[in-house]
């Protein structure tokens, strides 16, 4: 297939849509995409990472006005996955091809199992760290007011940091892995962590790419079109979110990863 502005943009716009939607993020989705079209994984992970930062903007600033972000979670988590997307992109640019391909996989299959094993204990208070960074809050969901609180931040921020260095060495917004912690530790619900995941995501994806500009693997011509097309997708996809149920958010999050896990797993075996 010949990879020309529309086809790009395309691509941009159904993986923006399914980031935002899923709270994988854009570039979880465009990898293996443009890998599968021949796309070397290295350039393809350059490229992805620049339309991170595209991606959250878009989705950011709906979730923003619906009152899903919540900003000081965000602010807090990012010290973590700034630093571990730095040292993630700087691994990535030295080891082999197939190491990325079975990292890609292996890392977004124990995101999905770790978002579903780890289940947040309800009805606990909030611990000492949480109630000075005063992350709580509200929003509405199918015409109900719920409140909720976290908890356990002491340990969810360290824990981005594993984030971070996946996301920098991968191109993508490890958007599952944030989500999976957001939920299973810090105990914020599905949207609030799909939508804080997003924020996140941006700051993340900024640091990394400095990296990948520096080595050159960055090509304007690729990465325009799909900021274009994920500019758009994302924001319809943030949209939508608000008009569904959690559990089918989840669902889409799931049917995504085990279909991206078995396409890298597959590209991996044949570049070894």
């Amino acid at each position: 297939m010949v990879l020309n502005i529309a086809a790009l943009v395309a691509i941009g716009l159904g993986a923006g849509f399914l980031g935002s939607l899923s709270g994988l993020g854009g570039a979880s989705i465009i990898t293996p995409i443009l890998v599968g079209l021949g796309v070397p994984v290295k350039t393809a992970i350059a490229n992805s990472v620049v339309t991170i930062v595209a991606t959250s903007a878009g989705s950011s600033a709906s979730y923003l006005r619906d009152h899903y972000t919540n900003i000081r979670a965000a602010m807090y988590l990012e010290l973590f996955t700034i630093m571990g997307g730095i040292i993630g992109a700087s691994i990535a640019v030295l080891v082999p091809s197939w190491i990325l391909y079975f990292f890609f996989a292996f890392f977004l299959l124990a995101s999905l199992l770790t978002r579903e094993k780890i289940k947040p204990k309800k009805k606990r208070s909030m611990d000492k760290l949480t109630v000075i960074l005063k992350i709580h809050g509200r929003y509405w969901e199918n015409g109900r007011l719920r409140e909720y609180g976290g908890r356990n931040t002491a340990i969810g921020g360290p824990l981005m940091i594993i984030a971070g260095l996946a996301a920098g060495a991968l191109g993508i917004g490890a958007g599952a892995f944030k989500t999976a912690i957001m939920e299973g530790v810090i105990g914020l619900p599905v949207k609030v962590s799909t939508a804080t995941s997003n924020f996140i995501i941006g700051m993340t994806g900024l640091a990394a790419a400095t990296v990948y500009v520096k080595t050159g693997l960055v090509d304007p011509f690729i990465v325009g079109p799909l900021i274009l097309g994920t500019s758009i997708g994302s924001i319809i996809g943030s949209r939508i979110l608000g008009k569904i149920s959690d559990k089918k958010a989840k669902m889409v999050s799931v049917a995504l990863t085990l279909y991206i896990v078995l396409q890298m797993l597959i590209k991996g075996v044949q570049a070894i």
